[in-house]
């Protein structure tokens, strides 16, 4: 049968006969084109990831909380830039091993010895709330590039967040402290009461001597720490009572309740800006961080044979107010030859305070070495003992020239030297009252009583015998009294009644009143008379003629 032959050609035995077509070449190739475009997008997908695909690196942490394999993203700057891809634990069991999978974006510069990596969760620092979002997003790991030049792949993570970021404007600060204090990492930094920074980092020095604090200050701020700028605590409130009445001082709550650094510069500085990591000294508070430095120092020791309850190491030396010096230290003294004891106090002077900053010349006090402390004795200059707070009852030591104090002779070859004390006003005054209560107990206390019992029986009975008197007038004389009241009352009615202007007695007055009225008229007359004729005496009354 040929290729040719009709569709409906039948064999002669009336079977149908089968039809030879030709094969189609094209039908086979389009079956094939879906698996090779599968392979296709696959390759290429495979080229996208593996060209893509950032180095691996190993992050070792205490703990793996909040992390999963395949979920957790590495981020900086809020941008992912790896993927967790594997948890496990050590080979020592110590920490965690995290191994991640970064960007092709994160280069060899991003990773290197510096940079640092932690797990971002909900934490409160210095009074700031951070990582509030993990709580719906979950943990992620935070990443900090660092500018060392050499690579790395493996590093250990930090157990919290930095403070303070490696492109964070501002600069860093080293301060030296004896201890921390209420500081802590977060703390804020203060200057003029605003906050520009905060406390990175705080450990103890090597030696144990100190503490080490490393502080950022924010730009712009950072500007205003010069070479010669004072750091101090801040923490907590100063409180101070003085004459102009009661001064509390503090930066913030926030200062309070965490503490804080704060600093400030000189007002006549001409020093430079602080050059980043410079080294400061933190004093323990803003007076000190501010009080002229004390180049020159000067040992003495004072000798007091009272009590010296209350006196401190650190208490002032002053000089008619003026602090001078310090309390360095305090002990006992037994004198076996005499079984008594005495209380040295070793001082620090600070003769650079003495000195007038106005005044040049020979009137200048001179220096601590040629200072004749003979001289100054013979003087009277001495120590005392002074109540600096009645409330709390400590002593400060004061110094001055009294007169008429005893002369006292120094021993040259003392070291430190030795300056004499006399009694403080409160000893003075207790010897006082000891006097007084010497005084007193002299007193016979006792007689005295035994008078004063015997005076007040007396009165008693004089008391008592008076009741009765009294008893007796009001039961005896009362009612003649009363009548006598009553009989003089009514005399005086029986005179208002005389004294009456209707009364006769008023009308006989009356008319004895006119009587003696003209007869004292007729004897004036006569008088009148006689003056005029004198002579009538002897001749009698003569007529007078009418003219």
């Amino acid at each position: 049968m040929t290729e040719d032959s009709p569709k409906d050609a039948s064999r002669d035995d009336g079977l149908p006969q089968a039809v030879l077509r030709t094969r189609n070449v094209w039908s086979l190739q389009i079956i094939w084109i879906v698996p090779l475009v599968a392979a296709l997008v696959g390759g290429w997908i495979a080229w996208q990831t593996y060209r893509n695909r950032g180095p691996t690196i190993t992050v070792y942490f205490k703990s793996a909380e909040g992390l999963e394999a395949g979920k957790t993203r590495i981020k900086f700057k809020d941008v992912d830039i790896g993927t967790v891809m594997r948890v496990e634990l050590s080979d020592d069991r110590a920490a965690v091993k995290v191994e991640a999978e970064m960007v092709r974006q994160v280069n060899e510069s991003f990773l290197v010895d510096d940079t640092r990596f932690w797990i971002v969760r909900p934490r409160l620092v210095g009074g700031q709330v951070s990582g509030l979002g993990t709580l719906l997003s979950g943990s992620y790991i935070g990443a900090d590039p660092g500018r060392s030049p050499n690579e790395r792949r493996e590093f250990t993570g930090l157990e919290t967040a930095p403070v303070v970021t490696t492109d964070a404007p501002g600069r860093r600060f080293h301060l030296r402290a004896e201890d921390l204090g209420s500081l802590e990492q977060g703390s804020p930094v203060y200057f003029r009461r605003k906050r520009v920074g905060q406390v990175i980092s705080a450990d103890v020095t090597p030696d144990g001597a100190g503490v080490d604090i490393n502080v950022f200050v924010e730009s712009p701020f950072d500007r205003y720490v010069h070479a010669d700028s004072k750091f101090w605590h801040a923490s907590g409130v100063d409180v101070s009572l003085t004459s102009e009445g009661l001064h509390v001082q503090t930066q913030s709550i926030v200062s309070v309740l965490l503490g804080a650094v704060a600093f400030e510069s000189p007002a006549e500085s001409s020093q430079p800006q602080a050059q980043a990591n410079a080294s400061f000294q933190l004093y323990d508070n803003r007076a000190d961080a501010l009080r002229a430095p004390d180049v020159v120092t000067e040992k003495f020791v004072m000798v007091f044979d009272q009590s010296v309850r209350g006196l401190q190491v650190g208490a002032p030396v002053d000089f008619r107010g003026v602090t001078i010096g310090e309390v360095t230290r305090i002990g006992v003294d037994f004198n076996r030859s005499t079984l008594s004891f005495r209380t040295p106090v070793e001082i620090n002077l600070y003769p650079e305070r003495l000195r007038s900053r106005y005044r040049r010349g020979s009137d200048t006090l001179p220096a601590p070495n040629q200072l004749d402390l003979q001289r100054f004795i013979d003087r009277g200059f001495r120590g005392q003992l002074r109540t600096g707070n009645l409330v709390t009852g400590q002593l400060y030591i004061a110094t001055d020239f009294f007169k008429g104090a005893p002369p006292v002779k120094t021993d040259p070859s003392r070291n430190p030297p030795e300056i004499p004390t006399i009694p403080g006003s409160f000893e003075e005054l207790q010897t006082a009252l000891a006097n007084v209560v010497k005084r007193l107990e002299k007193v016979p206390f006792d007689q005295i009583g035994n008078d004063l019992r015997t005076a007040l029986v007396t009165l008693d009975g004089t008391l008592k015998k008076t009741d009765q008197l009294v008893q007796r007038l009001d039961s005896q004389v009362a009612p003649q009294l009363q009548a006598t009241v009553e009989q003089a009352r009514k005399t005086l009615e029986t005179a208002q009644e005389a004294l009456s202007s209707d009364a006769p007695v008023q009308a006989d007055l009356r008319n004895t009143l006119r009587d003696v009225s003209r007869a004292t008229e007729t004897v004036r007359r006569l008088a009148d008379y006689l003056e005029r004729h004198p002579e009538s005496l002897l001749r009698g009354k003569q007529e007078e003629t009418q003219p």
